[in-house]
């Protein structure tokens, strides 16, 4: 009697299900990945393009800075760039502010005592502070983009040309 050996070279049906189980798991997590990373690559894109517009109104106004006074202070100057509607800037100034001295010190109590040595301090402190508080200046440009509400802001410091340091009464 010879007997017949059975081919069993073929998948059942429950290896097949769990081979498809396995590959939708990859599947989706593969896509959500893709979808993930085109997400990101888009908000880099929108984040570089405001970054570029940014500094370029920082150079324009490095390279023409309006005359520095109290009055730029007040409103922020806002308007659209020419080459992209969909993106505008608001430009705000602020000036340099120097703490008391009484705060720099950590006296904060004026001294009962009359110490010539913090008076002659005192002085030059109060011409030091005078002379940087018109001699430097806070420029901070923030460009938004209208259509997705996502800002970047850049600032520097610039030193007025204009203003001569005065050293009077020392």
């Amino acid at each position: 009697m010879v007997k017949q050996l059975k081919n069993n070279s073929g998948f059942t049906l429950i290896e097949v299900l769990i081979a498809l189980a396995i590959f939708a798991v990859f599947i989706t997590s593969y896509i959500t990945a893709q979808g993930l990373n085109i997400t990101d690559s888009m908000e880099m894109r929108t984040e570089i393009t405001l970054r570029e517009y940014g500094i370029e109104k920082m150079n324009e106004i490095l390279a023409y800075p309006p005359e520095l006074k109290d009055s730029i202070t007040l409103k922020p100057e806002t308007g659209k760039f020419e080459s992209n509607d969909n993106i505008s800037y608001s430009v705000e100034w602020k000036n340099f502010t120097v703490p008391d001295f009484e705060k720099i010190s950590g006296s904060e109590t004026p001294d009962d005592g009359d110490d010539s040595n913090n008076a002659i301090q005192k002085q030059i402190f109060g011409v030091v502070k005078k002379n940087l508080e018109k001699l430097l200046w806070q420029v901070s440009v923030t460009v938004k983009d209208d259509t997705t509400d996502e800002t970047f802001t850049i600032s520097t410091w610039l030193s007025n040309d204009k203003y001569k340091v005065q050293i009077n009464g020392l």
